[in-house]
């Protein structure tokens, strides 16, 4: 088994906790993003050379989005085709529709997906949002590469060319009680958008994008990792959404 792992954060300790338990699965290695690519979905690199840059055994960063990433280590010949994708692991949750469409992490996926290689992108639930993976708080990590190793024993068998899955952790305290909930239904809408009007010291006006939470809905995905706290797997079959 050949993992290859990315994500749209960077080279982070989810990263370090990934490849860790992807190594003990099979031969990993980790093709990132050289610097943060939230939000940017399948976004491809084709305006300007793509440059690989060793970081260390098995951790190279490109110059790129994660769908390149995933294009990189499935076609460049630079590496051991992977068997599967993985992505992650997100600081932050990737449930609802939202996410599905615009998340870098999810658009690995699709990307490793739409060339027939399985994948599975993992992310971790976050609530306070103002701390990332690059702050050094007292991390779980045994507790998340427990949770790793138990989505993978489920969904080993499952993986097919073609189909990719979506995991979320509810926060680490609760992962290892946690049980693993395979969700169809998405949250419509997690957020209301809100847009921020403010003036930089020039008194010029400058706009600041984010979201109110809004409540989870009872049975969807969003509502059984933020509610009851349970690991969600959800699952995405390109070949059925082309038929």
């Amino acid at each position: 088994m050949i993992i290859a792992i990315t994500d749209d954060d960077g080279y982070t300790e989810g990263v370090e906790i990934l490849l860790d338990v992807a190594s003990k699965i099979g031969k990993a290695y980790a093709i990132l993003p050289e610097r943060q690519r939230s939000a940017i979905s399948i976004a491809l690199t084709l305006h300007k050379p793509l440059r690989l840059t060793y970081i260390k055994k098995n951790i190279y960063t490109l110059n790129g989005n994660p769908a390149d990433c995933t294009l990189f280590a499935i076609h460049s010949n630079e590496f051991p085709k992977p068997d599967v994708i993985f992505s992650g692991i997100n600081w932050g949750d990737n449930c609802g529709l939202s996410p599905l469409i615009s998340s870098g992490t999810i658009g690995a996926c699709w990307k490793a997906a739409i060339y027939k290689v399985p994948a599975i992108a993992f992310s971790v639930h976050r609530p306070h949002r103002r701390l990332g993976w690059e702050k050094k708080e007292n991390w779980d990590r045994e507790g998340l590469k427990n949770g790793v190793l138990r989505v993978w024993a489920a969904l080993k068998s499952k993986l097919k060319k073609g189909d990719f899955y979506v995991v979320n952790f509810p926060e680490e305290r609760y992962i290892k009680k946690a049980k693993i909930v395979f969700s169809k239904r998405r949250q419509w809408m997690r957020t209301f958008a809100v847009i921020e009007k403010r003036k930089d010291p020039h008194g010029n006006p400058y706009y600041w994008l984010s979201g109110k939470s809004i409540k989870p809905e009872k049975g969807t995905d969003y509502y059984e990792l933020v509610a009851k706290k349970n690991i969600v797997v959800t699952k995405v079959p390109l070949e059925k959404l082309l038929k």
